[in-house]
């Protein structure tokens, strides 16, 4: 019984032995598969990780302030389970938008059309700070980190393995605001041919693809703009707009079909801001994914007209999402820098970046149709254009006699240089404090925003321009008068003489500046502003040309444009232009076709601002000398006739 017993539990023993190893070899059997399969998923997010870009963003030194960024890339979960954010679905035959629900999660976007779209809180067209303060809370209440998105994936027929990085913000803060905004950064390895082949050898990328604004920018390692930290490609989002570039700078933005027109601000002061890397599945089938919303063909923002201030489509409706080499092929090469502050005349920036913006804001405020918008451009190029050939005579005028007597006005246009370098500084300091005393300071509406920023610009970005009127001007403007006098054999003052009333042309210049200024600053009086503009332009000459006095010029002038205002007007236009145009543009065409580095065509454009710069007031001279606008009220003055106000003085004898 006993020895039956042992053999009994040694069978038992031996058949539990057996069984054991049965279960480790069927263990072993099937680990490989699964093991496999962890250490594929576990590959790509590794392969995510080792190559994800170093995320630098425009430093906000102070909150709401939109010089600097407002926002941080983060995970669509921030719009989820939250009732003042609704799906929303289009009407159909001129109904109503319906909204379909409140608290919406991942599982509510799976499959839905591109009828829906999807309507965060506030007003996409009138911001303010809000976004921003909402952002920040959604971040705070789900414990949510800045973070982007990575996709692995192949393109059928090509060679090779991309690395999709996709940011997600919650607002667009640019000319085409926007709520959501989609932008990111592609990393390509074409002769890699598995996850675990890059991860053992860990090359640098073949090919960079950085998303700006529906286009983008290629970048190759080793070339001087594409900054690497090991594995990593430096990547600097424009502030508020978020379209990717490879240095920190100012850049002239333009997507595809004209999307992102404007100038992107990627430039200091900057921080790094360390992202948390989600990895995308390849494939989405059921709604019960955390991923459903990949799915989702609707826009991620509430739709406007015109549609440029809609939400934009998702990752999946996009070009590279399915062909991310072909996508390669497509974009563009370089992008182009433009000064971040002028040294000296009217910036590149300025001219450019000022003039997308307006026109964004009109758009924005008022909803016209792009097509209008349009027609209104080609409108205001035909007015410029019959403005132009209205002034062309004194223009054409003011060129030959700049050409003959260089000598003078290229010394004076010397000499406008440490001048105009001055007023450049004091200009930017006085905007500098300005933004930083009071702005951040003010209600959250955009409206008063942009008031204020409309002031302060009015007010500060014009001190330049005051000083070289009030200095250079007189110069030229007496220059001018004593040269077409000699040339056209009529007596004159010397020069000596006639520069003794030189305090009193500047006075007039500094009494027009400061009334139309604090006009322009009432706003109200903007229409008036520009009337009185035109009918007080010509003080100066008033003073030089009949012996006015400095408040008696204002009256001077307004009887000479009274009744040809509109010619006047024209004149007021090219003399403008003369003063702030060429410059730039000429600026703007070197770093574009000329290959010229940003700093030498700023100082290039610097130095053609002072030496043109007297252009402008010898054709606004000569307009004021050639032409009676008012016969009957004021004295024609014309070569061939005597002015009771011109000094009898002998004439200048060395003037030509």
């Amino acid at each position: 019984m006993f020895g039956y017993s042992v053999g009994y539990r040694r069978l038992l023993g031996a058949a539990g032995v057996l069984c054991l190893l049965f279960a480790l070899a069927g263990t072993s059997i099937e680990a490989p598969g699964v093991a496999a399969q962890e250490t594929a998923i576990s590959a790509e997010q590794q392969l995510a990780d080792l190559y994800a870009p170093v995320v630098m963003i425009k430093e906000q030194l102070q909150e709401c302030s939109t010089n600097g960024e407002q926002f941080r890339p983060v995970v669509v979960d921030i719009i989820f389970g939250t009732d003042d954010v609704r799906l929303m679905r289009r009407g159909a035959h001129g109904k109503p938008d319906e909204e379909i629900k409140r608290g919406i999660q991942a599982s509510d976007l799976f499959g839905l059309d591109d009828r829906h779209y999807i309507d965060l809180p506030f007003d996409p067209r009138n911001p303010g700070c809000s976004y921003e303060k909402w952002g920040k809370k959604r971040m705070a209440e789900l414990g949510i980190t800045p973070s982007i998105y990575a996709f692995v994936l192949t393109e059928p027929g090509k060679p090779g393995i991309v690395v999709q990085y996709w940011y997600y913000w919650i607002y667009n803060l640019f000319n085409d605001v926007h709520e959501s905004d989609w932008e990111g950064v592609q990393v390509y390895f074409a002769d890699a041919t598995s996850v675990q082949d890059i991860l053992e050898k860990q090359p640098l990328p073949t090919t960079i693809g950085f998303a700006q604004h529906a286009g983008g920018e290629l970048g190759h390692v080793g070339q001087d703009k594409v900054e690497m930290r090991g594995t990593h490609v430096v990547a600097h989002p424009s502030s508020g707009s978020h379209a990717d570039y490879y240095a920190e700078a100012v850049w002239l933005g333009w997507g595809e079909d004209g999307s992102g027109f404007g100038c992107d601000h990627a430039d200091a002061p900057e921080v790094e801001i360390p992202v948390h890397v989600v990895l995308l599945p390849n494939e989405v089938s059921e709604a019960t994914s955390e991923f459903a919303w990949l799915t989702f063909a609707g826009d991620w923002g509430e739709v406007e007209v015109p549609g440029l201030f809609s939400g934009p489509k998702g990752p999946m409706q996009h070009s590279r999402w399915h062909s991310p080499i072909s996508w390669l092929s497509e974009i563009r090469q370089n992008s182009l820098a433009v000064p971040v502050h002028p040294t000296i005349g009217p910036g590149i920036s300025q001219v450019f970046c000022g003039a997308a913006e307006l026109g964004s804001r009109v758009v924005r405020v008022f909803g016209i149709d792009q097509k209008l918008i349009t027609g209104l451009i080609v409108a205001a190029i035909v007015g410029l254009l019959a403005f132009t050939l209205v002034a062309w005579r004194y223009t054409w005028e003011a060129i030959r006699m700049y050409v003959r007597h260089g000598y003078f006005f290229i010394t004076v246009g010397v000499l406008a240089f440490p001048i105009a370098a001055m007023g450049q500084r004091l200009e930017a300091w006085v905007q500098d404090q300005s933004e930083s005393a009071l702005l951040t300071r003010l209600p959250e509406s955009t409206y008063l925003r942009t008031l204020w920023e409309f002031v302060a610009g009015a007010a500060t970005g014009t001190v330049q321009e005051v000083l070289l009127s009030a200095v250079i001007g007189p110069i030229v403007t007496i220059g001018a008068y004593l040269i077409y006098c000699a040339e056209a054999g009529r007596p004159a003052g010397a020069w000596h003489s006639d520069f003794r009333i030189y305090p009193r042309v500047a006075a007039s210049r500094v009494l027009y500046a400061v009334l139309i200024e604090l006009m322009i600053l009432s706003v109200v009086l903007l229409p008036l502003a520009v009337y009185k503009g035109v009918q007080w332009f010509f003080a100066p000459q008033a003073v030089v040309a009949d012996d006015a006095t400095v408040r008696g010029s204002l009256d001077m002038s307004k009887g000479r444009v009274e009744g040809h205002w509109i010619h006047s007007a024209a004149m007021v236009v090219a003399v403008t232009a003369l003063i702030g145009l060429p410059a730039p543009l000429i600026g703007t065409a070197l770093l574009m076709v000329g290959g010229v580095e940003l700093p030498v065509a700023q100082w290039i454009s610097a130095v053609l601002f002072c030496v043109l710069y007297p252009i402008g007031s010898i054709a606004a001279t000569l307009f004021y000398l050639r032409r009676s606008i008012a016969p009957g009220r004021v004295a024609p003055y014309l070569p061939d006739q005597a002015s009771a106000a011109a000094p009898t003085v002998p004439q200048l004898a060395s003037s030509g």
